[in-house]
């Protein structure tokens, strides 16, 4: 098992070699998934100071090379290291809704559970199952036949009409369910889809969150159990079993199914916090963010000149034209490279009025452009 950890990890060791390679600043796209990752870690875990944002995204970029190797190392899941209660992974304590986030490596979840002889029925995105589903189902004939397993692996696609009925006979015939209960870009809310979300504390802000897996744990009468995957300094990943979730009988489904959310996105927190760089969900948490009312940002006094509001708002360089991007709301606003230099250079400007007129002006003022 040694010898397998120091391969595993010199491999690790070749995906770092190779990221650190790679000029990320001459990738499309990269400023503004960048500039979006910053603004969702700003709304919600104010106390990371921006300057350490950007060290955060590469590293991020990096695990996700590394969990993407992980799925395809077979000897990955067997290095994993278990922490909780191990009695909860176990097939003959019946069915239950392992419930995880995209953090770490985590992926590896069902792999591990699949090795003990868990019947997994694996909920994804539409996307994801057209994508990787042949591959990921492939990746689970190669461990049954390296093990020799004869339980079920199954995926279930989220955007079916017919998955939570599905969801909810393979649950009544015993077989477990893997969901990421933080969601993924493809499953964010929708209108019309009100009543598939319910209101979930986290960090500073809100977000909604869908609430099938309350209302199939309450209907079937299984347990959720929240499990957190992430990787150590020493690169070993752990998967951390949680304490389990239970319906009561006979009890409020949707006063269940607000509470048992809110257990699972209050049980993640502080794992988050520990391992921020690890979490895939800064890159779309803000599909999932409740709006916020804002009282008008405070200007200053007319007689201080006007600066940028950088706290706010952050310019992007794209190649098509620069791009004024809203932290608070996530809004874009295509601008004129004149503008641009203008909003870089305030300091040097004795009335920002006279040269860009009355009415811009005005617009600049009220949206908290410059202050």
């Amino acid at each position: 098992m040694q010898t397998a950890r120091k391969l595993y990890r010199e491999e690790l060791d070749h995906c770092r070699q190779s990221f650190d390679q790679v000029d990320l600043h001459k990738e499309r796209g990269y400023l503004m998934k960048l500039t979006t990752f910053s603004a969702n870690v700003e709304n919600i875990i104010p106390s990371i100071p921006r300057s350490k944002h950007e060290t955060m995204f590469r590293e991020l970029l990096l695990q996700r090379i590394f969990s993407s190797f992980d799925q395809n190392f077979l000897t990955a899941g067997e290095l994993v290291k278990l922490r909780g209660s191990n009695m909860l992974f176990a097939k003959d304590k019946g069915p239950k809704i392992y419930c995880t986030y995209h953090l770490g490596s985590y992926r590896l979840l069902t792999t591990v559970l699949f090795r003990q002889g868990v019947d997994c029925v694996q909920l994804l995105g539409s996307n994801m199952n057209r994508s990787q589903g042949e591959e990921i189902t492939q990746l689970f004939d190669r461990i049954r036949q390296k093990h020799g397993l004869t339980n079920v692996f199954k995926i279930v696609e989220a955007g079916s009409p017919s998955a939570g009925l599905t969801m909810l006979r393979e649950l009544k015939a015993g077989r477990s369910l893997v969901v990421y209960v933080d969601g993924s870009p493809e499953t964010a809310p929708e209108p019309g889809e009100e009543d598939k979300f319910l209101s979930v504390r986290f960090g500073q802000r809100r977000l909604l969150t869908r609430k099938g897996v309350g209302y199939l744990s309450h209907a079937a009468k299984v347990p959720i159990v929240p499990v957190v995957s992430y990787r150590e300094a020493d690169m070993t990943n752990v998967l951390h079993c949680l304490k389990p979730i239970r319906p009561i009988p006979h009890s409020d489904r949707e006063m269940y199914c607000q509470e048992a959310m809110q257990q699972l996105y209050d049980a993640f927190w502080p794992h988050l916090t520990k391992y921020p760089e690890q979490w895939e969900g800064w890159n779309y948490i803000h599909s999932f963010l409740e709006p916020e009312k804002h009282t008008p940002d405070f200007f200053g006094l007319p007689s201080q000149r006007l600066s940028f509001n950088e706290s706010r708002y952050t310019l992007c360089d794209l190649e098509q034209a620069p791009v004024l991007f809203d932290r608070r709301n996530y809004q874009t606003y295509e601008i004129t490279e004149d503008l641009r230099d203008l909003l870089l250079n305030m300091n040097e400007v004795e009335s920002v009025e006279e040269i860009v007129g009355q009415e811009v002006f005005g617009e600049l003022m009220e949206m908290g452009v410059i202050h």
